[in-house]
């Protein structure tokens, strides 16, 4: 993120200033953005660069507590420079020139001491990511040169004249980059779950069948019916990412049409980084409870993971913030939708001109696709009316009051954007069979499973009935999983984890989890005694005079 950002922030000169330097590791940083008091409302940020004039440099304050940095990783014991964002302010304190980011040295680069003016330490111990070194910074009349303000898009002259150039808008493209890739992260880690549990199910074996034969767990319809929409929605993820980071570094290149484009590339970015990340966590315990009492192990490789996807729910914004900002996009579209007649309007939503989907007793691909996407218009347009019938032009506080539903409506359209980006897959499959086939099983498993979940708002709106709903439930669910059976250890191998990276005992590629379970109980320090020291001190303390 911080090497992002200095690639994109700077100017030419600064480029060449310290972008060799952070390459090499000579400056190392992290991104300071979150501050004790705010995090995910970015404009209220307290921490203060002044401009003075009369030294060509900004002195630098975190002037209450709630402005102190908290939680930038590596900021704890490892980094020598921070980039930071603060409220920029020329010598006229009257008029704030808003958020800028700064490149400030905190540690001498010898000695790695904080430099005079710097208080910096670790947060503490937290749920997981324990390796991330999570730090706070206070600051106190730290002055670093004019040129450390990153100018790429805003600059201040010697006599402190603030000159914008450009959108400020712009500055945001880091925390979209940052939250875009958080998404990767997630999905992956979800893919190794899911590998993990899948492998661990086709070789573990309980039960017997009426030949007096043991089962492999993974041939339980009931293990299959856990497991098989986890890996569907694994992919759904996959696809999805892969589909809105090539938009976004489409987008990129074009400066014009990135700030055109960036209230849909903010809402789908919010919006799928709150939604992979809350069901990523709940798949994440699905298959640590599949796998059973081993799953319970550290050495499972999936309580990590699930640590891991739990952190992500608040990382990068809070998840119900983020679905806030899909819908507060998705009600502005459906607004200029019936104004307009639906022209012009964005790709990703661009299902909100279209006629509603009408019942049919068969559905194809298609027909999911657009029964989803008439759901998540009707919920749109239904807020809409709510919100217009309290207010012409509602205010933050009638927003806030239909916060339920209106995340409700975020969440709806980003299963309608999944929906969309799996089917598109699918249809690029088409000239390979075998693949596609797969692929369109995977597609049922995760359509009818969601709309399983969500059954009340298709129920409602008349777009399906209960019967139908049942009859996919019941009949068309559990056939997808049959003919998926033969190729489920294949699909999570797809995904091509060397053990290494899974660090799990039940994940082994070759199978041998059993052996390794052993392996690593024997390998526990606690066993390298016949007897504990502590039991021998107990014996002759307290147990002695028993």
């Amino acid at each position: 993120m911080s090497l992002h950002s200095l690639e994109t922030m700077t100017t030419e000169e600064q480029k060449r200033q310290f972008l060799p330097l952070a390459q090499s590791f000579h400056i190392t940083t992290a991104y300071a953005q979150t501050e004790l008091g705010h995090g995910t409302d970015v404009q209220r940020l307290e921490t203060e660069a002044v401009f003075d004039p009369t030294t060509d440099s900004f002195i630098l304050n975190t002037p209450t507590l709630t402005s102190t940095k908290f939680w930038p990783g590596g900021l704890g014991r490892t980094v020598n420079h921070v980039l930071l964002m603060a409220q920029l302010y020329t010598p006229d304190r009257n008029h704030p020139c808003g958020l800028q980011m700064f490149l400030v040295q905190i540690r001498d680069l010898k000695t790695h001491e904080p430099l005079p003016g710097v208080e910096t330490g670790v947060i503490g111990v937290h749920f997981a990511h324990t390796f991330g070194d999570n730090g706070y910074l206070r600051l106190k009349n730290v002055r670093i040169p004019r040129t450390q303000m990153l100018m790429k898009f805003d600059q201040v002259d010697e006599q402190g004249k603030f000159h914008n150039q450009s959108d400020a808008r712009l500055l945001y493209g880091t925390l979209l980059h940052a939250r875009i890739y958080l998404c990767e992260s997630v999905t992956v880690a979800l893919a190794q779950a899911i590998t993990i549990a899948m492998r661990y199910s086709a070789v573990r074996f309980q039960g017997q069948n009426s030949n007096g034969n043991e089962i492999r767990i993974l041939d339980y319809p009931l293990q299959q019916a856990k497991l098989i929409p986890c890996l569907s929605a694994t992919y759904a993820f996959v696809i999805t990412f892969m589909k809105l980071d090539n938009y976004f570094n489409e987008l990129k290149t074009n400066e014009e049409i990135y700030l055109e484009q960036l209230p849909e590339i903010h809402a789908l970015s919010s919006g799928f980084k709150a939604y992979t990340t809350l069901i990523s966590e709940r798949m994440a315990q699905v298959c640590r409870v599949a796998c059973g009492g081993h799953g319970f192990l550290v050495g499972s490789g999936l309580v990590g993971i699930r640590n891991f996807l739990d952190a992500g729910c608040t990382a990068e914004g809070d998840n119900v913030v983020l679905l806030q900002e899909t819908t507060r996009y998705l009600l502005k579209v459906m607004q200029e939708v019936e104004e307009n007649n639906g022209k012009h309007i964005d790709s990703s939503v661009a299902y909100l001109s279209l006629p509603l989907w009408s019942s049919r007793t068969t559905m194809n691909l298609d027909d999911y696709c657009r029964v989803f996407e008439s759901r998540s218009q009707l919920l749109i347009k239904e807020a809409c009316n709510t919100m217009l019938e309290l207010s012409s032009s509602p205010s933050s506080d009638e927003f806030l009051n239909n916060s339920i539903q209106l995340v409700h409506i975020a969440n709806a359209h980003m299963e309608t954007y999944l929906m969309r980006a799996f089917y598109e897959q699918v249809n690029k499959a088409s000239q390979h069979p075998s693949i596609s086939s797969i692929l369109e099983q995977l597609f049922y498993v995760f359509a009818i499973h969601t709309l399983r979940n969500e059954s009340a708002d298709f129920i409602r709106f008349k777009l399906l009935s209960a019967d139908q709903i049942y009859e996919l439930e019941t009949r068309t669910l559990p056939d997808m999983y049959s003919q998926l059976r033969p190729n489920l250890v294949a699909l999570v191998d797809a995904f091509d984890f060397h053990d290494h990276e899974l660090d799990s005992c039940l994940g082994r590629y070759d199978g041998q989890v059993y052996e390794a379970l052993m392996e690593r109980a024997r390998l526990n320090p606690t066993n390298g005694h016949k007897v504990h020291p502590a039991w021998l001190s107990l014996k002759q303390g307290t147990l002695s005079t028993l």
